[in-house]
């Protein structure tokens, strides 16, 4: 009886980061929609356009912490029977998995990412604003990848 409700709970917790990582994805992919239209060599930006960079840099960001942070988490506690491991293991264990291909590469998004949240310089944010204009269709691939995960298999 304690298992069918543990069972129950993770799928409900599945059912939940599927959902916040759907609506995160949609989002980001929005803001990648409207930066797209934009010259990526101007050397100025608007005040509007500025505006819509840190929007679609910020979705990015949560789009990234959503994935790591709850996503490959949770498949960590649930496959390993609660065990909670660091983000290095999270990223290794997503690779074996098959969510992500290239650990390096995540650990770069990631690297993006942090950047994106600790950057209080605005000098170089266009440069880092094109960066994550290049990685943003890998973020969304591996996102995708890890929802069609959690609905196959866990939510069975």
């Amino acid at each position: 009886m304690g298992k069918n409700i543990e069972n129950k709970k993770y799928k409900e917790f599945a059912k939940e980061i599927v959902e916040i990582l759907s609506r995160s994805l949609a989002r980001l992919e929005y803001s990648f929609e409207k930066v797209s239209k934009f010259l990526l060599n101007k050397a100025n930006f608007s005040e509007e356009e500025l505006e819509t960079i840190e929007s679609f840099c910020s979705r990015f960001a949560r789009a990234n912490d959503i994935l790591l942070q709850k996503a490959f988490r949770f498949l960590d506690i649930y496959e390993y029977k609660g065990y909670d491991f660091d983000v290095q293991k999270r990223i290794s264990n997503a690779r074996k998995r098959g969510l992500i291909q290239n650990e390096m590469e995540f650990k770069y998004i990631r690297e993006l990412r942090n950047e994106i949240a600790h950057n209080y310089a605005t000098d170089y944010y266009i440069e880092l604003f094109k960066e994550v204009f290049k990685y943003t269709p890998k973020l969304v691939e591996i996102s995708k990848r890890t929802i069609q995960y959690l609905q196959s298999n866990i939510n069975n």
